[in-house]
């Protein structure tokens, strides 16, 4: 799940994360916004790959991942060192997934003096930096010389990356870049249907590479299905999960089945342990259940 970001209390952010590995849960995310994309540059929130750092050494066995990292916030290079520095304080624990952003992160980019891309500059330039992130883990030097970035002869440092590397998008350049670059893949928000659609374009084109396909969303979850419409509000319910935990369960095992290997659910109100409390104790079981059930009927 991901952490209550959107603060500028740092304590319920790094609680959440070592309640969230004290109660089994598989990873904990963080967004990488300079503000909030609800409630716009008057709210505060923690910045992304800083408070990254600080949960790698917070933790001991949960992964920890971005959800996704903007590539046009940092210099390609400048962000593979970052994420190289993090793999060394959390071994074989950090995923970088990195996305491109879209046209809501315009006045945010404008606004720190960072450059936009639009278009088909959006795409490429997502793509030379994911081929920095890749080639930091791979090559003693890495030479670029792109419509974005230039590299001559640098050596990755720290080296050897140990970091896994996504992309995050529903565009299908997104996924075809996931496929023949990256390690794993993630659809935002999308349905049951639309990412099984995605993750069997991801297999084709990924062909003997294997590439895991994941999702990510909103959620809200309540003791019953009650509990949780009585915290949607004025929330627009086509963005979010909403439900108790037999709901919760079903959705997570509706994706399975379109192919998800690992899901990242974002709560409104992860600052406070009830959602953590019942993902873990209401809502895995009934999956372990399930995929129990599955196993015997396959047997």
């Amino acid at each position: 799940m991901t952490l209550p970001q959107f603060t500028g209390d740092a304590g319920p952010f790094v609680d959440g994360a070592r309640r969230a590995e004290s109660l089994g849960l598989d990873s904990v995310w963080v967004f990488d916004h300079l503000w909030p994309l609800s409630g716009g540059k008057r709210r505060p929130v923690l910045e992304c790959w800083t408070a990254l750092a600080w949960l790698a050494a917070a933790t001991e066995r949960i992964q920890v991942g971005t959800l996704v990292t903007r590539s046009s916030l940092r210099h390609p290079a400048v962000l593979a060192k970052m994420a190289a520095t993090v793999a060394e304080i959390a071994p074989g624990r950090l995923v970088v997934a990195v996305g491109s952003g879209d046209e809501a992160s315009r006045a945010e980019n404008e606004a720190f003096g960072i450059p936009y891309h639009a278009g088909t500059d959006r795409v490429a330039q997502l793509e030379e930096t994911v081929e920095v992130l890749a080639r930091w883990r791979a090559d003693d030097e890495v030479t670029l010389r792109g419509g974005f970035v230039t590299l001559d002869a640098l050596p990755p440092s720290p080296p050897g990356g140990g970091f896994r590397l996504w992309v995050g998008g529903r565009s299908e350049s997104a996924i075809d870049l996931a496929a023949r670059r990256a390690e794993g893949w993630n659809a935002w928000g999308a349905s049951p249907e639309r990412f099984r659609a995605g993750a069997y374009r991801l297999a084709r084109v990924a062909g003997a590479r294997k590439v895991e396909a994941t999702w990510g969303g909103l959620a809200l979850i309540g003791g019953d299905d009650a509990g949780a419409a009585a915290k949607l509000g004025s929330r627009p319910p086509r963005l979010y999960l909403v439900g108790g935990p037999e709901r919760i369960a079903a959705h997570i095992d509706s994706l399975a089945d379109a192919g998800a290997s690992h899901v990242v659910l974002t709560f409104p109100d992860s600052a406070r342990p009830e959602s953590f409390d019942l993902l873990a104790r209401a809502v895995l079981p009934r999956l372990d259940a399930r995929r129990a059930r599955t196993s015997a009927r396959d047997g």
